[in-house]
């Protein structure tokens, strides 16, 4: 999928935009791949720093939401959360579940979206590998996946330089039925989308869904979706 440059802009039920569009092809893409494998939690992620795994998530998640599906976004993002700036609400969430046997009835939040609930990163502080390697994370997905038709997850950027890593993005890809990758188109060089394939493969995470973000067709930027 190709994405247009985009700022915390949630589209609109019945939109119609390239932009709107590019994401309905993406949770069709994403509802086939459940009916043909049962894949419910999704984890988007970038090669690089910035938002646009989080926005692709909020709107493939909006997307799904307006076609009737019950859907939850969920930030793993332990490093750089958005999430619950994005929707305007409290940043208590995953953490607090996890470290502090908080229910997920009681951290989660209703957005203005119907059928779209948040799961915010959680306000304990916490070394992100320390807290998504805990087995309740585990047990948390899990459970999300009875209470909804998806469960998409953000995480921390795969790669932040072509010569660092984060393990976050694996520990957590392991965790889910499938990822979808974003990729800045101007920023990020072949060889360092390859390595973010390969580190997805070694973690046996099915890439279920792909977004090239930044990309100018016909002097508007839009975004495709695969």
């Amino acid at each position: 999928m190709i994405v247009g440059k985009q700022t915390r802009y949630i589209i609109r039920d019945r939109e119609q935009s390239a932009v709107a569009e590019a994401f309905r092809v993406l949770s069709t893409t994403l509802q086939e791949n459940q009916a043909e494998n049962g894949a419910k939690t999704i984890l988007f992620t970038s090669v690089t720093n910035g938002e646009s795994d989080s926005m692709a998530a909020v709107n493939t998640a909006a997307t799904l939401a307006y076609s009737g599906k019950k859907v939850i976004l969920v930030d793993c993002d332990m490093r750089h959360p958005v999430l619950h700036e994005i929707f305007r609400g409290n940043i208590f969430g995953v953490t607090n579940i996890i470290l502090q046997d908080k229910t997920i009835e009681e951290m989660l939040q209703d957005t203005e979206i119907s059928g779209l609930k948040l799961l915010p990163s959680g306000s304990v502080p916490v070394g992100p590998v320390e807290l998504l390697s805990n087995p309740k994370l585990k047990e948390m997905l899990e459970t999300l996946k009875t209470m909804a038709d998806y469960v998409c997850i953000v995480s921390a950027p795969l790669i932040i330089r072509s010569s660092s890593i984060l393990s976050d993005v694996c520990i957590v890809a392991s965790k889910v039925d499938g990822v979808v990758l974003v990729i800045d188109s101007r920023s990020v060089k072949t060889r360092t989308a390859k390595k973010a394939i390969e580190l997805l493969n070694g973690a046996r995470a099915p890439i279920v869904g792909t977004v090239l973000n930044d990309v100018k067709a016909d002097e508007d930027f839009i975004y495709f979706a695969s």
